[in-house]
């Protein structure tokens, strides 16, 4: 009886043993497959933001090109302004004739881009990231929107849509409410580089700057 019930008990150690290293094969091939999809995808938030990194470089020396001027043109603006309030009245023109004297440059525009960061966002699995660092980035992001493109984008409407700049008028209060938004502009470039100098700090700290 112990003789004939050997070889099925040893059969039935080795199904057992084998089926263990099935189990354990697949459940070992769902780990390593699920830690490359980390490692991937982790690979892939850091390349993008790595990217992000080198485009705020590319914003910082726009900003930086065009803030100097920008608060050169409200300089301008006050020197024309103090020349007509030293007259004896009023003083009319055309505002674009203006231009050539407070503008010689033209708007200037800082000719910023979000390309690479729209491109993490869709593409770079940035959820593998801090939170803080992707969530300070898009902070920075939208100042960029919201206030220096807004910005300029509202004075080149305000100076160039309207019939106005194409009649005679009194001058000082034209020039004054252009000056206002030269003013404005200025401040937010200079607000925007102190922002992105700091994130890139942290994405220096962070690895993910080269």
């Amino acid at each position: 009886m112990s003789t004939s019930s050997s070889p099925v008990s040893a059969w039935l150690g080795r199904a057992v043993v084998e089926g263990v290293l099935i189990v354990f094969a697949v459940v070992l091939g769902f780990v390593v497959n699920e830690w490359r999809e980390t490692v991937a995808d982790r690979q892939a938030a850091e390349d993008a933001m790595v990217r992000v990194a080198a485009e705020i470089e590319d914003n910082i020396a726009q900003l930086e090109a065009v803030v100097v001027y920008h608060e050169g043109v409200v300089a301008l603006i006050s020197d024309r302004l103090d020349e007509i309030e030293s007259g004896d009245g009023p003083v009319r023109g055309i505002v674009f004739d203006e231009f050539p004297r407070i503008l010689p440059r033209g708007i200037n525009a800082p000719g910023l881009s979000d390309f690479a960061w729209t491109h993490a966002q869709q593409h770079g699995q940035l959820d593998v990231l801090p939170y803080e660092l992707v969530a300070g980035t898009a902070r920075i992001y939208e100042m960029q929107a919201s206030g220096v493109e807004s910005t300029w984008r509202q004075i080149v409407e305000l100076l160039f849509a309207g019939p106005n700049i194409m009649r005679e008028q009194d001058l000082a209060p034209s020039l004054r409410f252009t000056q206002v938004g030269f003013s404005e502009l200025a401040s937010q470039e200079r607000f925007l580089l102190e922002h992105y100098r700091s994130q890139l700090e942290r994405l220096d700290e962070a690895g993910l700057r080269r």
